[in-house]
């Protein structure tokens, strides 16, 4: 599967103004000074794609369900899983499913990015194996300080699109230097990570993708301040704890 060119471009266009400096979503969404992960170590990752292009992340948590941003929904999705490579036609251990599915949540509101989640059901379930894996939502809320992972295939500080999966360390940053950094934008159902001396972070392409706190998926990626990877601003991220019951009920009734 090819990714030609930079399918972020339209998304790049949509800025949060109002606020100090500009806001993109995808949380700011490239992997900046990340490392290639190692092959098939985040077998939760989903990459959403149309016509054969990224354009953003998602997370298998149910064998028919993937997690995403709601700033990514469209009418139908081609979700590819088991992925390392965005350039193999056909790796090994991958599938590509399709989906038509999606519940955005019901209180989602799409100029601030509260409540920035979505669910979308694969046509079919899918059997998980050593490449493909679900992974549980975290029932308990972030600490400030904790290490977490975050993994995409958004663009690097260099601009270029990456061959394979990327991952960063980020630390959670506390929710009084959050709420202050995004005023008057923040709201509870976010909180931050990232934005340290070294400058890692997640950006352009990697909305929708996972944040794993100690084996369990705290976050989605969300949005962030424009350019990625500043010292002392961190990428903005789902808060899933505040979510599991709506996932949850929204699996058992679909």
């Amino acid at each position: 599967m090819a990714t030609a060119g930079n399918p972020w471009g339209w998304f790049l266009g949509y800025l949060i103004l109002g606020v100090a400096g500009s806001l993109v979503s995808g949380s700011c969404s490239q992997i900046i000074n990340g490392e290639d992960c190692s092959p098939h170590s985040q077998p939760w990752q989903a990459a959403l794609v149309m016509e054969n292009e990224l354009f953003c992340s998602g997370v298998l948590v149910h064998p028919q369900w993937v997690l995403s941003a709601a700033h990514c929904f469209q009418n139908s999705y081609t979700i590819g899983l088991g992925l390392h490579s965005l350039e193999a036609d056909q790796e090994p251990g991958s599938q590509m499913v399709e989906a038509s599915l999606s519940v955005r949540h019901p209180e989602y509101n799409r100029p601030l990015l509260a409540n920035d989640l979505m669910l979308i059901k694969l046509d079919e379930s899918v059997s998980e194996s050593d490449t493909i894996r679900s992974i549980s939502i975290a029932s308990q809320c972030p600490t400030a300080g904790n290490s977490c992972l975050v993994s995409g295939w958004g663009l690097l500080a260099n601009g270029r699109m990456p061959t394979v999966l990327q991952c960063v360390n980020v630390s959670v940053v506390s929710e009084e230097v959050c709420s202050k950094l995004y005023d008057p934008l923040y709201h509870p159902s976010m909180f931050c990570a990232g934005g340290g001396h070294d400058q890692k972070d997640s950006c352009n392409g990697d909305s929708g993708g996972p944040l794993i706190c100690n084996g369990y998926l705290q976050g989605l990626v969300s949005f962030g301040k424009a350019p990625c990877g500043q010292v002392g601003v961190p990428g903005v991220y789902t808060n899933l704890c505040k979510f599991t019951e709506w996932i949850e009920k929204t699996v058992q009734a679909s």
